[in-house]
């Protein structure tokens, strides 16, 4: 009898025991979990605590919150992977569009994370649980985490929820910038003519605001300009200028101007400042506010200094993108300490740096940006015409203008090369952005005329993202002076070249820049197969960066001869004049700022390639991602220098290579062959091909010069 009922109660009891009874690996939850879609508010709602092979939701243990995110705290927009792994073997892996979720860590032990994301650096680092269950911070140096802590209803009953953030570093976009964006609408003009153009098309549609910033300005410099010249009149003229233009938009206009040397008003106000511009300067209330700002910053007349590009921090880019997590108990993980410009000044030292930025917004819904100033000198047609009536001053006649044409006398301007953009997407918010920053800080010192600047404020638009987007995607990237003190400009392009395989081509005012050139030497000797192709224009032997720019074709023709090629542009004009072919040679103004890798990736803006420009200046460049795009810009970039002959033949670059390699020769040869006809060639002994094609000549650039100034004051 009672082995009849001690049987029962045997079952009764390891019945009541089954709830306490280890829970096994399998019963725990998945090994896998995917994420099928994008979801670009997931960040905004708590996620459920989820079963994994590491903890069910129902045991004891920690509650661990996993957020990766890019380095602007965005959620990826592409598929990427996350591994968690504890020391035992037992793991989880998430898969596809990755959201924050909450895994039960139910054991103590090491785990290892790991995050691999398309186009973005990978990261893995290793902490620890502890036998009480509690997050124990790595001791290793990861680029960028950050940890949090608070309390919420998980199981019914609040408990600490620890956040665990990873912030990952895309390849190429610049980490120090603000964040890329996906869906922008580029347009890239490589003239003034059609630049200048497309401006005063976007000018007649403002409603609310305009807001400029520019090296300098002319106030009568003419944004459209017809070919009747003769039967345009003074007023049309008129209306066409920089100060036309501010007259009559509505709305508020801003322009925010270089203030030269240092903040010395008088040599701004005889030397600078047009009278008009001025006058609408100091007047207050009539919609047009103009400011002068100087750029302080002493550049070193020898020596250089060191940047870094970690100055900012994750966790306040991770409230600034998230609002709502500026309640939660971050951590102190992070070991940030901004730069500043704080080297001890020398006597020889000056203030050569100024604000160099150039663009402008029209009611925050389009945006131009690039190396062209409202100068003289800006407007000039693809053609690059030697003689072109339409590059006269505002007040040349008719007459006059007839003269240029007809070859009897020079444009006041020479051919002009150089590049804008035209964006419409969110980065225009972006350089309101910029532009925002910047008067306010204008105003707050009480620069030049800011007592009449009036402040403003902007309604930051939704940044769409997602793998259907359609547009190029964009980074804004500046150079900035204290006190802001930013170098994206310089980081970005720095990761474009180390992700160079097949060319780097540069197109600049400048090619003196040891800080990027030691970058590219080094790619240079990774890849054995990388091509570097120069564009630039002849330095006189008394310019201060002559040094700099020998230096540089020195150390690339000597270390990489046959993957390294200078040229310059020059323009030419053959016509007969009575009996003689008359000829005309002219070097073009190269004032490009313009990078190109591999047909995929595009920087173009107003940093020259020189260390001032990359540190000391203020600068706004666009880096462009958009294999598509920039194959496109590019060919069409080539077919302008090598001229409608040859424009068929570069569309692949390495043929491209050896076109202007040939080109730049045949050209040369016959430069010299007009010099030996002293520019005049009888018509019956004239043969077209005599005439060069397209702009290309080699660039001789001998290793002497004048002064001997260090490489950021070049």
């Amino acid at each position: 009898m009672r082995r009849a009922l001690c049987l029962p109660l045997l079952l009764l009891v390891l019945a009541g025991c089954e709830d306490d009874a280890p829970v096994t690996a399998a019963e725990r939850g998945p090994d896998r979990i995917e994420f099928a879609d994008f979801k670009g508010d997931a960040l905004n709602t708590a996620p459920a605590l989820r079963d994994s092979a590491l903890g069910a939701a129902s045991e004891k243990g920690m509650a661990l919150e996993l957020v990766v995110t890019d380095v602007w705290g965005r959620l990826p927009d592409t598929s990427g992977t996350v591994s968690l792994v504890r020391g035992d073997g037992a793991s989880v892996t998430l898969e596809g569009y990755l959201q924050p979720i909450v895994l039960r860590l139910a054991e103590p032990g090491q785990y290892t994370l790991k995050a691999d994301l398309p186009g973005h650096h990978p990261e893995a680092f290793t902490f620890t649980v502890d036998a009480q269950l509690r997050f124990v911070p790595p001791t290793q140096k990861i680029r960028h985490w950050a940890l949090s802590r608070e309390k919420r209803a998980l199981q019914g009953d609040p408990e600490w929820v620890h956040s665990l953030y990873l912030g990952l570093e895309h390849t190429l976009f610049a980490a120090s910038g603000p964040a890329p964006r996906k869906g922008t609408r580029i347009e890239l003009f490589d003239n003034g003519a059609d630049a200048w153009a497309s401006v005063a098309l976007d000018l007649s549609q403002a409603v609310e605001r305009t807001h400029m910033s520019f090296w300098l300005v002319k106030e009568d410099f003419e944004l459209t300009r017809d070919a009747d010249y003769a039967s345009v009149s003074e007023a049309e003229r008129w209306d066409n200028t920089l100060l036309g233009w501010l007259d009559s938009l509505p709305g508020t206009r801003r322009v925010l101007l270089n203030q030269f040397w240092g903040d010395s008003d008088f040599i701004n106000d005889v030397a600078v400042l047009d009278d008009g511009l001025q006058a609408r300067a100091e007047a207050k209330g009539d919609g047009v506010e103009v400011v002068l700002q100087p750029n302080l910053t002493e550049v070193p007349y020898y020596d250089t200094i060191q940047l870094r590009d970690d100055e900012w921090s994750f966790i306040d880019r991770l409230i600034d993108a998230n609002p709502d997590w500026a309640v939660r108990d971050f951590a102190d993980t992070e070991q940030v300490k901004p730069s500043v410009y704080d080297r001890e000044i020398s006597w020889t030292d000056l203030q050569s740096a100024s604000w160099h930025q150039k663009f402008l917004t029209v009611d925050g819904r389009v945006g131009y940006l690039g190396g062209m100033n409202m100068n003289y000198a800006d407007w000039d047609q693809p053609s690059l015409e030697i003689f072109n009536p339409l590059r006269a001053p505002i007040d040349a006649t008719a007459r006059e203008r007839d003269a240029i044409a007809a070859g009897e006398a020079e444009s006041a301007t020479g051919p002009r090369r150089d590049y804008m953009v035209r964006v419409e997407g969110r980065i225009v918010d972006d350089l309101e952005a910029l532009f925002q920053k910047r008067w306010d800080l204008a105003l707050s010192r009480d620069e030049a005329y800011a007592d009449n600047g009036t402040p403003f404020t902007r309604e930051v638009p939704f940044d769409v993202r997602g793998d259907d987007v359609e547009g190029s995607e964009v980074q804004l990237t500046v150079t900035t002076p204290m006190p802001f003190w930013e170098h994206s400009i310089l980081e970005g392009m720095r990761r474009m070249i180390e992700g160079a395989e097949h060319y780097i081509y540069i197109e600049d005012q400048y090619f003196r820049a040891p800080l990027l050139n030691e970058i590219i030497e080094r790619q240079l000797r990774a890849k054995p197969a990388l091509k570097l192709l120069v564009v630039t224009k002849p330095v006189s032997y008394w310019d201060p960066g002559r040094k700099w720019t020998a230096e540089a074709h020195q150390r690339f023709s000597t270390r990489f001869p046959g993957r390294y090629a200078l040229y310059q542009l020059r323009a030419h004009d053959i016509r007969q004049d009575g009996r003689d072919m008359v000829a005309h040679f002219a070097d073009v103004d190269v004032h490009s700022k313009m990078m190109i890798v591999d047909d995929a990736v595009m920087n173009v803006g107003s940093a020259n390639k020189n260390n001032r420009g990359l540190i000391y200046e203020g600068e706004a460049n666009l880096l462009v991602h958009d294999a598509a795009w920039v194959k496109a810009e590019r060919v069409r970039i080539f077919e302008r220098l090598v001229g409608a002959e040859f424009a068929g033949e570069v569309d692949d670059f390495d043929l491209a290579w050896d076109l202007f390699q040939g080109l730049a020769e045949s050209n040369q040869g016959l430069y010299d062959q007009w010099d030996g006809w002293d520019g005049e060639r009888a018509v019956e002994r004239y043969s077209p091909s005599d005439a060069p094609a397209g702009l290309l000549y080699p660039l001789p650039m001998p290793y002497d010069w004048w002064f001997n100034v260090g490489p950021d004051f070049a």
